[in-house]
Parts: structure tokens; sequence; C-alpha cells
């Protein structure tokens, strides 16, 4: 669990994780980045009620979002690592027990999911549905077994529903894949796991992800900007990375282009805005733009018929 700035939320979070029913040992790794609030002091105090369960890792000096992360999964004993950032929480206290007992069961299995909602802040309260999952119009072809060729469709593999073999995510910090210069690291585990292995599924919903006012997502235009400049450094990096695999799809790269541009438009940065024009036409012959946006929206669409999902309070 890596958090910053996070005393709003970061009860929930803990309490989440706290509250597993397993019929195994597990443990909370809470990586604090330097919080201006009072988020350590949170962590360090649910660390005296849970001595048995929780470990806080915090310096006196931020050190971002990758190497925050990277410096907790250093200590983990488990041999498997789930992930929830300080401001989404578990809802479900089967979650990991229902995960573990899917990838025991199948070794080609390399990463195992689950449905989850957003919670939305009106006023001063949040507010989320679990019926209103993100999955519930989602085909299952999206959802589970060989999934590189839509790797990159944003509702799959939020990090607040994964888990994964610690050594697995091990091999992905090793491969070269990522950078700590990349404003995500979603994105990067998802292509590089889907590319090696089978997800797994768990049709219910497990977590709730905050559509924070003050995440970096939502920092404004400028910020959106540099996000898909990243996301297309990283898209080149992975055509190289994944070069002898026929089937990497150029849906990432059309909608970072895509994003690009909106994004650059509402920010007024005309140069950038070439940028983006430029790199369509770098990489996209017009069929292939046609083909490729067509598939990147159909992929979108909702299914007409609503997927079964088990919700927090139902058997």
């Amino acid at each position: 669990m890596i958090t910053y700035n996070h005393a709003e939320y970061l009860a929930d979070a803990i309490e989440g994780v706290v509250q597993q029913a397993c019929n195994f040992p597990f443990e909370l790794l809470i990586g604090e980045d330097a919080s201006k609030d009072e988020t350590l002091q949170i962590a360090l105090e649910y660390q005296k009620r849970y001595p048995h369960i929780i470990r806080v890792v915090h310096s006196e000096t931020n050190v971002g979002m990758n190497i925050n992360s990277w410096r907790i999964f250093t200590k983990a004993r488990g041999k498997y690592v789930a992930y929830c950032e300080g401001d989404d929480f578990w809802c479900a206290p089967d979650k990991l027990a229902l995960q573990v007992a899917q990838m025991e069961s199948n070794e080609k299995i390399g990463i195992v999911h689950s449905d989850w909602t957003r919670a939305y802040k009106k006023k001063d309260q949040w507010i989320y549905d679990y019926a209103k999952s993100v999955h519930r119009r989602v085909a299952p072809k999206y959802l589970e077994g060989d999934l590189f060729k839509t790797w990159h469709y944003p509702k799959i593999l939020r990090t607040c529903t994964i888990l994964l073999r610690k050594n697995t995510m091990a091999e992905w910090y090793a491969s070269g894949l990522m950078n700590e210069k990349y404003h995500f690291g979603d994105s990067v585990l998802s292509a590089w796991i889907t590319a090696r292995a089978q997800v797994g599924y768990i049709p219910a919903v497990t977590a709730v992800y905050r559509v924070s006012p003050n995440s970096a997502l939502r920092s404004g235009a400028k910020a959106r900007v540099s996000l898909y400049r990243s996301a297309l450094e990283f898209d080149t990096n992975a055509r190289s990375f994944f070069g002898s695999k026929v089937d990497y799809h150029d849906g990432y790269r059309w909608d970072s282009a895509a994003g690009l541009l909106l994004w650059s438009l509402r920010a007024r940065d005309w140069p950038t805005a070439r940028t983006a024009l430029l790199d369509f036409k770098k990489h996209f012959t017009l069929s292939r733009f046609i083909t490729t946006g067509y598939q990147t929206i159909a992929m979108r669409l909702p299914t007409l018929q609503r997927q079964p999902r088990r919700i927090p309070g139902q058997t």
C-alpha cells in the first residue's frame, strides 16, 4: 500500500486489508512517502494496533510513486503480493482468499483480478454503488484468459484488484520494461504479464477506486498531457521489447496519441497537438487508423446483457 497525503482515506484502506478472512497469514506493508498531512501518524497508529500484520516504511524525503512501491516490495515476505493504494479500499473480506485459491488451482494463471466500482465525492461525502460495478457490462473475453491483444483495455487489471506471485513481480522488475520515469506502472505491468501468462478473474466486486479530485490524473490538462507523453514513450519501448510478439496491438498507441491530441487542445498547447498529429501520421496509414480506432472504441461499448456479479452483502 503506497500512500501520500491520504489522511482522509487511509483508515478505510487499512481496515479493508486487516479484515481479510484467510486460512493463511498475510502482512500489510505501507509505503508512506513523506506526506504533508497526518498520513504517517495514522499509519503508525495502525501499526501499533496490528503489529503482527502491519509494517510501515517511510523516510524524511519524498521518493515518488515508483520507488516507493519498489522499496516496500523488496521487504515483502509472502508468496503472493496484492496492491491497494492509500486512497482506495477493499470491500470484500474474502478477496485474498478467493484470489489465492484461483492462483493455486492453475499454474498458467499469472495474475488474478476482480470487478470493482468507483467512488465520487459529492460535497463532503463519498458516493459509490456496488451494483454499478465497472465490469457489469464488459464482455468476458476482455476479463480473463489470454488478454495480450487487449491488455490496454483501461477497465481491467486495476491496481486495487490484482494479486500475483511475488516471484512474477520480481521478474517484471528485472525485465527492464519498467522505467521509473513513467507516470504510471499499471499499464507496464499489464502489458508484460498478459504477454507471458493467462489472466484469472473473480466475478465479484472486491474493491472501491476513489475518483479523487487531487489525483495526478485530475490535476489539470497539463498533467494529462504529461501522462500521454509518457504513454507514447512507453509504447515505443514496448514495441521494441515485444518485438517477437506479432500480436502486439496498435490500440495503446492510438489511445495514447488520441489522448495527447485531445488534452493538448484543451490545454491550448499547439506544439504538442501537432506532435500528436504527426505521431498518427508516423505510425498509421489511413486504413489502419480507421480500423484501430474502430476496434479501440468498440472495445469500450457496453454489452447489452448485464454480467452476473457478486456484490458485498450478498452470498
